[in-house]
């Protein structure tokens, strides 16, 4: 029997977690294997040296960021969603047949959400980490914050707070978005439907990651988390905390990077592997205007470039090993950046995308690690000030320290493989039964 772990490389969080995985079960002997549909990120595969299996369609680069901007909400509620209907279908067909043909027995997929229709057809469990900390006792709790694209509308902005956050955390359990293809292709296969979407992306093993410290959530509450309404779920819901995973990929700190942090005026990282070119364009006009040394990380390039003595632009760096070098990290919020930053304990900047990204930040701003802005401040480009708070207030990195010391109690990869051993084994026993 064969574990698979299965990477959207459209995301490098994903693309990582899976790696991380992957390297831990084959140090502990376990039969283990990679497909991805592919994407912006499978690079990062091939640079690891790791093998793995291509199952069609394969996603184009432009294909991938398409995926990305449905996330991110772009398509507005007419979209198409992740998938149009036949390309679902085949996705899906295909991944039966891997499954088969590979005698797969677990299947941890990264936010590769047709995996949810076709273990269930194949009769092959799935597990998630891709909902991160985003997982339904938040919204019970009225812990969720509704974010963007929607809350950036001017008569949106008009309503209450407090009702806003009301109505998201009881909506959210309910909420179709973009599940028609995906229970289009169950009804063919004759399986059970998806309730909603947050059903839809939760697996039969549903792996937290986070610190119960941090997220604020007690370990025996959420796992033995019952929900309130059992008819928006297809499934009773499983969920286990396992602790935080973050990139820690191939390749050191360049020479050149080195050299250019190696200064006394305050440095700044910048992280925004999955955004649009005129919020990369916004943050870089503000920091060229600052006295700062500042490292852009980022596929997307700013359409406003031009060299500047303080800036300094990669496609690709190692972040666990970067993030320490600063003093402040600027990010959208995904829980891997979050992590990351958590780990090298420096405070963060935000500017969440879509909710999920805002619910992390928050969570940082609620523990006075990090501030969470809006996107009409950033498309302003007027938060110099903002930073310059984060670089001159210390309390900001003594409660991102204190966050670290939470995080650092778990071992996340280990923990998430411990999980996928035991749900390996209760898959053979049954079958064998």
């Amino acid at each position: 029997m064969t574990i698979c772990c299965f990477p959207n490389c459209a995301y490098l969080s994903e693309t990582s977690r899976m790696i991380a995985v992957y390297k831990r079960l084959l140090a502990k002997d376990e039969k283990a294997i990679i497909a991805t549909h592919g994407g912006t990120y499978e690079f990062v595969l091939e640079e690891e040296g790791i093998p793995f299996e291509y199952v069609t369609p394969i996603m184009s680069n432009e294909r991938s960021q398409e995926f990305v901007a449905a996330n991110r909400g772009d398509q507005g509620l007419r979209g198409f969603g992740f998938y149009r209907i036949d390309e679902l279908r085949e996705h899906v067909q295909s991944e039966i047949e891997f499954f088969k043909e590979n005698n797969i027995s677990v299947v941890l997929t990264g936010f590769t959400l047709s995996n949810a229709v076709s273990t269930r057809a194949a009769g092959i469990p799935l597990a998630v980490t891709h909902l991160g900390s985003w997982v339904p006792p938040i919204f019970e709790r009225k812990m969720g914050v509704p974010g963007p694209p929607m809350i950036e509308k001017p008569l949106i902005r008009l309503i209450p707070e407090s009702w806003l956050i009301n109505f998201y955390n009881w909506m959210m359990p309910r909420v179709k978005f973009f599940t028609k293809p995906f229970n289009g292709i169950a009804k063919e296969l004759h399986i059970e439907p998806f309730k909603g979407i947050i059903d839809l992306m939760m697996g039969d093993l549903t792996l937290v990651t986070d610190a119960p410290e941090v997220l604020g959530i007690p370990k025996d509450e959420l796992e033995n988390w019952t929900p309130k309404n059992p008819k928006f779920y297809s499934r009773k819901p499983q969920l286990k905390y396992v602790g935080a995973i973050y990139a820690k990929l191939f390749g050191d700190v360049p020479e050149e990077v080195k050299a250019f942090l190696d200064t006394d005026r305050p440095k700044v990282y910048v992280a925004l592997t999955s955004s649009r070119p005129d919020y990369v364009s916004a943050v870089y006009s503000t920091l060229m205007d600052m006295d700062v040394r500042a490292i852009f990380c980022s596929t997307t390039h700013p359409k406003n470039f031009e060299k500047s003595p303080n800036i300094l632009i990669k496609k690709y760096l190692p972040a666990h090993k970067v993030m320490p070098l600063v003093d402040v990290a600027i990010i959208h919020g995904g829980q891997g950046s979050v992590q990351s930053a958590v780990a090298s304990g420096v405070p963060v900047v935000g500017f969440p995308l879509q909710p999920e990204q805002k619910f992390n930040l928050k969570m940082i701003e609620r523990h006075g690690a990090g501030i969470c802005l809006p996107l009409r401040i950033l498309k302003k480009g007027n938060f110099q000030a903002v930073i310059e708070k984060i670089l001159t207030d210390n309390s900001f990195r003594t409660n991102m320290q204190r966050l670290k010391s939470f995080q650092d109690r778990y071992d996340g990869v280990e923990n998430v493989t411990k999980a996928l051993q035991e749900l390996a084994r209760h898959y053979s026993k049954n079958k064998r039964e």
